[in-house]
């Protein structure tokens, strides 16, 4: 049961006498006691009575002030020490995933797996293209008579076209070094090494080691038009293949979930270098709006085939930037129309996707009014502006389509022969 607080003691913070009762002022010095009554009196009083010390002395109420003030000082601290914890948790650096090895250049390899434990070693020589010597580390080789290496990378099962899987089974009866593989000419990306080792005795053991190798790409392309050959070398900086490299998939389909995709139509610093070497090599040609169109569009038919997504990007509908098509020389027919309409934009022009059962081509606008392609050119129009057709996916010239795709004398776009329904059509970027 509870006291009755009419009955309880009630020391004065001002004149220090004790009194019983529920005043509102104290009945001896008159002061308003109302906030004191269930805060600083009690305390008070309680010290009183326990230590006989009168707490009405001006000497005793400085020096609980002053302890009082260490107290809320003390616990400032300790808040503002917790503070300083957490935001430097918050604003350290990032740590790498593994292992940094410095090429030079801005080419680096970013070890993980095995190669962290030190049960495995790389040693990069760079006289030209790279190659790596991979070797089991000199505690871990225990007396091994055969090791089968395997070397992938991230192109294996994923890119028919340009698959890397390196398998060297090496056995000490050769006279060999069992212990160290050479990977030469090694790619960008990422990569899987794995040695498979084997005792005279039959045991077995296998180490792992990951990585990805960031760089600068450098490509050469060459592809026919109009009966002439035509070349040239580009490379794409470090940064740009970093960014196509570390895309995380699952961040990146939720994205292109609530977008369109002429979002992806880019004309950064990679795509206006491609247009640049392009436009230079047709200026020695006579120079028509229609005709560098054309020119375009056979770079990208003749420079980037036909890969699906699901090889590429292990997913079935993946919307490339540019760069993520030039880093990997293929694509599906958006990834090449996408392509096609960012090199466009990046040279000033006007374009767009056409959206079709089964496919997508770009258009751009151009000027057809001195070219012989006026005479046949599929056209959409948009804005009070007519966009011609450019069928990434075939090797059909400008203002063409596939048998089954036409646009009918309205200007609205078929498929064998039906009109198409709104859900298709042009959309400009």
């Amino acid at each position: 049961m509870s006291a009755d607080k009419n009955s309880e003691k009630i020391f004065c913070p001002f004149c220090g006498r004790a009194f019983s009762g529920n005043y509102k002022d104290c009945p001896f010095c008159g002061q308003d006691i109302r906030q004191y009554k269930d805060d600083l009196g009690p305390v008070l009083g309680k010290i009183q009575t326990a230590t006989n010390i009168d707490m009405k002395s001006t000497k005793v109420r400085v020096t609980m002030a002053a302890v009082m003030f260490v107290l809320v000082f003390a616990g400032a601290l300790v808040v503002f020490d917790y503070y300083e914890a957490t935001r430097a948790e918050d604003t350290a650096p990032p740590v790498p995933e593994g292992i940094i090895v410095d090429l030079g250049g801005n080419e680096y390899l970013d070890l993980m797996g095995d190669f962290v434990t030190q049960k495995l070693s790389l040693t990069p020589r760079t006289e030209s293209d790279l190659t790596l010597d991979i070797s089991i580390s000199e505690d871990h080789r225990n007396d091994f008579t055969k090791v089968i290496w395997m070397v992938r990378t991230d192109t294996y099962n994923s890119n028919p076209q340009t698959p890397f899987f390196l398998k060297v089974t090496k056995e000490a009866s050769d006279g060999v070094d069992v212990c160290t593989v050479t990977w030469n000419d090694v790619t960008m990306g990422a990569f899987e090494v794995i040695a498979e080792c084997f005792t005279e005795g039959g045991e077995s053991t296998v180490f792992t080691g990951n990585g990805v190798h960031y760089g600068r790409l450098a490509t050469s392309y060459a592809w026919t038009y109009g009966e002439t050959a035509y070349t040239f070398d580009y490379e794409m900086s470090s940064a740009d293949v970093r960014e196509c490299l570390d895309v995380d998939l699952k961040e990146r389909l939720k994205a292109q979930s609530v977008s369109s995709m002429e979002d992806y139509i880019n004309d950064g610093a990679a795509v206006s270098d491609i247009e640049s070497k392009l436009r230079s090599l047709f200026y020695k040609v006579r120079y028509t709006e229609s005709g560098y169109a054309e020119f375009v569009l056979s770079f990208v038919q003749s420079c980037f085939p036909l890969e699906y997504d699901s090889y590429n990007y292990r997913t079935e509908d993946y919307w490339a930037y540019p760069t993520e098509t030039l880093l990997n020389g293929c694509g599906d027919d958006e990834d090449r129309a996408i392509l096609f309409c960012s090199i466009m934009r990046a040279a000033g022009f006007g374009t767009g996707i056409v959206h079709l059962p089964g496919t997508v081509m770009a258009a751009v606008n151009v000027d057809l009014s001195d070219s012989f392609i006026q005479t046949y050119a599929k056209t959409q129009s948009s804005g009070g502006k007519q966009y011609t057709v450019a069928d990434t996916g075939s090797d059909l010239g400008l203002g063409l389509m596939r048998e089954r795709y036409d646009v009918d004398s309205r200007g609205r776009l078929t498929f064998d022969g039906d009109v198409l329904g709104k859900e298709y059509g042009l959309v400009t970027a």
